[in-house]
């Protein structure tokens, strides 16, 4: 079953929202900041990239439509982390808290807009590759799957391999030392934040309108902080976050196809959860980055 093309496609499809989100958690968490608040700013993005969709008819505005919802919401966050500075942890907590009680308020009040959508972001197999397996099988491989690659991509080049990078883990890892270099701590997160929100908002949106072409209530059912977990399984380097991603989405395909089994479908439900906790106990000897969840007040 896992050598099938059709599950390797499925997997791809689940993972693809997951690997955005972790790319966003990735650059919070490299700038030093602790992206508890994920699973609300995905949230957000679940649901204006659904609003988007449906009352435009374009399954891309809705894309950009979570994009800009989760940098606003990436920026509310930086604003109470960065300039405050309020407890990470904390306000992180409070933060999806409010977000599952808004967007389950705005989901009820725009009932007449969201509906559900046949719309996909799948691509069309031109007739002149339906003969030809190989080419047909990479236009059946989610538009948005090869924006997550190509994000990981470039992320790895910008994140370590230029001075961008280089500032932006600087004040991860020492906001003494990046100071002392002339940089502004504060500013530096706070972009951060921003793209880092926009990622998730992006995934939110890959969720709802690239995958399950709904909204209902807490659609990302903790997808969130298991993004936190493929973080940690990648040791905070974009190539095994990636992986991670995959191995995450896989998991849940699994889990899903295993319901043909029989017996009590919420425990074959539980593998992706499942396969978290057992990442999160095996990388707790993992080093992160030093300023993680450390507030910083200029002087």
């Amino acid at each position: 079953m896992i050598l099938d093309p059709e599950f390797f496609l499925s997997a791809l499809r689940v993972a693809t929202p997951l690997i955005i989100v972790a790319l966003g958690v990735l650059v919070a968490e490299l700038v030093g900041i602790l992206f508890l608040c994920v699973e609300g700013v995905m949230l957000c993005g679940a649901l204006f990239g659904m609003l988007g969709a449906s009352y435009f008819g374009d399954p891309w505005i809705g894309v950009a439509c979570g994009l800009a919802a989760g940098i606003t919401a990436g920026l509310i966050c930086a604003g109470l982390f960065v300039w405050v500075p309020a407890d990470q942890v904390v306000i992180g907590l409070a933060f999806n808290i409010a977000a599952l009680g808004l967007t389950s308020f705005i989901f009820r009040a725009t009932t007449g807009v969201i509906k559900n959508s046949s719309a996909s972001l799948a691509w069309a197999t031109p007739d002149w590759a339906v003969d030809h397996p190989f080419l047909s099988f990479l236009f059946q491989v989610p538009p948005l799957a090869w924006l997550a690659a190509g994000l990981f991509l470039i992320a790895a080049y910008l994140l370590f391999r230029s001075a961008p990078g280089l500032m932006l883990r600087s004040v991860g890892q020492s906001v003494e030392a990046a100071t002392s270099a002339g940089l502004d701590v504060l500013w530096v997160r706070t972009v951060a934040m921003g793209i880092a929100g926009g990622l998730a908002g992006l995934g939110g949106a890959a969720l709802t309108v690239g995958w399950v072409h709904s909204f209902s209530d807490n659609i990302t059912a903790g997808r969130g902080f298991i993004a936190l977990a493929v973080v940690y399984f990648g040791r905070w380097y974009p190539g095994w976050t990636f992986f991670g991603g995959l191995l995450f989405g896989a998991g849940e395909v699994l889990g899903l196809n295993a319901q043909v089994l029989g017996g009590n479908s919420h425990l074959y439900l539980m593998v992706p959860y499942v396969l978290t906790i057992i990442v999160l106990g095996m990388t707790g000897g993992g080093r992160g980055p030093r300023e993680v969840a450390r507030p910083y007040e200029r002087d």
